[in-house]
């Protein structure tokens, strides 16, 4: 009893602490979220104080990154004992599309954290640079109604193979996506390859991630035809 009794207080003190942790989180998370959706709307709305608004998301967003880079190691071993009290199954999906463009061409549409902004879902992107010894890019999104997404670029080969993964919204399944460039007689061929890792308890959408890589595939046909005209005008 004695034993039971000394460790009462802390398990209080513990459980306290986690409230007031979470707490916090909830808040900063909150507004994080509202100022996003504030810099979206005025965004939207042509307003320059948007730019502003969502740079204090994005400084906010740069902690993040400071902070998961120095957590990494903790991250990995919590994953470590997750796969052990649950079983993961993997689900892949395979897209591909040729395109009259050389390769060059169509990893300068695909590669860069802004290009993201010529479609019609992100208002703005911008990349944070890899870490020597540590994380690699990472490239955060803006969507026009407010949400934000974030990825890791974990392997690349400039103009042939990269491999990303995403890191938010975090959540129980691991989301990776892997391009392929290969040159063909007329332009050349992208190999979108999406792999999802779920808990035994979670059904994959396979449906959904096919078509997200397909209606992917599909959207860059005419960014591409537009920046033909752009270049030839020019």
């Amino acid at each position: 009893m004695t034993i039971t009794a000394s460790l009462h207080p802390c398990v209080t003190v513990l459980f306290v602490k986690n409230i007031v942790i979470a707490y916090f989180a909830i808040l900063a998370l909150s507004g994080l979220v509202t100022l996003s959706l504030l810099g979206a709307s005025l965004l939207q709305n042509r307003d320059p104080l948007g730019v502003p608004v969502l740079a204090i998301v994005v400084s906010g967003l740069l902690l993040t990154f400071i902070h998961g880079a120095i957590a990494d190691r903790k991250v990995q071993a919590q994953r470590a004992d997750a796969a052990k009290a649950h079983t993961f199954r993997a689900t892949t999906t395979t897209s591909s599309a040729e395109y009259g463009y050389s390769p060059a061409v169509v990893w300068s549409a695909i590669r860069p954290a802004e290009a993201a902004m010529e479609g019609n879902d992100v208002a703005h992107a911008f990349a944070v640079p890899a870490i020597p010894d540590g994380p690699g890019e990472r490239q955060c999104f803006f969507g026009w109604n407010g949400s934000v997404s974030m990825i890791e670029v974990i392997e690349e080969v400039p103009e042939r193979f990269a491999v990303t993964q995403v890191l938010f919204p975090p959540g129980d399944v691991s989301t990776k996506m892997v391009y392929r460039l290969e040159p063909t007689t007329l332009g050349c061929r992208l190999t979108i390859e999406t792999i999802e890792e779920t808990p035994d308890y979670l059904t994959p959408n396979q449906a959904a991630m096919q078509q997200f890589s397909d209606s992917f595939l599909h959207n860059l046909e005419p960014l591409l035809q537009k920046r033909a005209l752009e270049e030839v005008r020019e």
